[in-house]
């Protein structure tokens, strides 16, 4: 048996949790490729205008897996919906929905969803356990591979953390890149926008060892994504030189975000950048070389 897993929105950061129980249950992985233009381009024809640009991501990334499926090449896609994480921290409710949209775009495609509801008692090792049940895999190792998984999912976590870290450069001009962490660590949107910044440390704010820090901030955060971004400010704030916020357009909750998080660094220059399926890197490079002139100029004033 082979289950796709789509690469994108809140799957990517968890994409080593759920390969790592197929594959301790024997049953093959295949990962959706990083986006290009016509994962964009894919996901916009099967997508509302209202619906965000992760939203499309995501949407491209599983009609890469349901060619697959269609040829054969896969038994079923995985769809993970997260509707509650601990202490009643909501997921994005736009995303909630995808499944059902999936199912109806792609009826004759199977696709198997993972719930994650805090709020009802289903953690991700409990919905590890249920996606076991669902493809037949025995109690005992379904239980043992959700262990194993969750373990090797937090020393990626650990790692990824640890690495950023260390990658502090107080030789060059640190960057500090905000935003949720399926737009800023896609290798498209990257690419995109931070291309032009070959002299600057780069350091993502979403990318932290979720302490609760983002309360001084605000308290009044609802949503796990902001309060992953809020604690990354916290986190590194004291050691860059300036911000980029990157915002997948037309998320609401980010705008409200971002307003929180600028009253938070102040007099640390920031420029910020909105992108979607029609953003090109031509306007873009000319704004961050602008942005990267008044950085650099900031060290004789």
């Amino acid at each position: 048996m082979k289950i796709g897993i789509p690469n994108a929105l809140f799957v990517k950061n968890r994409v080593t949790m759920y390969s790592k129980f197929l594959n301790y249950n024997k049953i093959d992985t295949v990962i959706s490729s990083d986006t290009t233009l016509k994962t964009i381009e894919d996901g916009a024809q099967i997508s509302t205008s209202e619906d965000c640009i992760a939203s499309k991501i995501y949407l491209g990334h599983v009609c890469e897996l349901v060619n697959l499926y269609r040829n054969n090449y896969i038994d079923a896609i995985i769809v993970p919906r997260v509707y509650k994480e601990k202490n009643n921290v909501e997921g994005c409710v736009k995303a909630l929905a995808l499944y059902d949209i999936l199912r109806n775009v792609f009826d004759d495609v199977k696709f198997i969803d993972i719930n994650v509801d805090y709020s009802k008692n289903i953690s991700y090792f409990n919905s590890l356990i249920n996606l076991g049940i669902t493809l037949g895999i025995n109690p005992k190792n379904r239980f043992l591979g959700a262990l194993y998984a969750l373990q090797e999912q937090k020393k990626f976590e650990k790692n990824i953390y640890m690495k950023q870290f260390e990658n502090i450069n107080f030789k060059k001009k640190n960057i500090l890149v905000i935003g949720n962490d399926y737009i800023v660590n896609d290798k498209y949107i990257r690419r995109l926008v931070l291309s032009s910044l070959n002299n600057m440390n780069i350091i993502f704010a979403c990318i932290n060892n979720k302490v609760n820090r983002y309360k001084n901030i605000s308290d009044q955060v609802y949503f796990a994504n902001s309060i992953n971004i809020m604690n990354g400010v916290e986190e590194y704030i004291d050691f860059v030189d300036a911000c980029i916020f990157i915002t997948g357009f037309p998320c609401a909750t980010d705008s409200l975000i971002n307003e929180m998080i600028k009253e938070r660094i102040k007099d640390i220059p920031y420029i910020e950048i909105m992108v979607d399926e029609n953003t090109s890197s031509t306007g873009i490079v000319t704004r961050m070389e602008s942005f990267n002139d008044i950085v650099e100029g900031r060290r004789y004033i």
